[in-house]
């Protein structure tokens, strides 16, 4: 089971396994960087894919994460 995380990065949008030093793709939009991340997630037995705020925001602050969800078992708080 691996988390992935889903950031903003040059010119594109980065996927990465947790604790990893490199990234496992960078992708042009942020929608093929979270189906990506999904597929990862789901390969690796399930996991959590976090996106992190892109630009500091009046709520969000830039690498905050904003949204989380579970891929590939069950969700731990019964969501779905």
């Amino acid at each position: 089971m691996a988390n992935y995380h889903i950031s903003k990065g040059g010119s594109g949008w980065k996927v990465q396994r947790a604790g990893a030093d490199k990234a496992a793709s960078t992708v042009g939009t942020k929608a093929e960087a979270q189906r990506i991340a999904s597929g990862l997630a789901v390969k690796s037995g399930g996991g959590e894919v976090r996106e992190h705020a892109s630009r500091n925001g009046s709520v969000h602050k830039r690498g905050q994460i904003i949204d989380s969800d579970t891929h590939g078992k069950p969700d731990p708080k019964g969501n779905g």
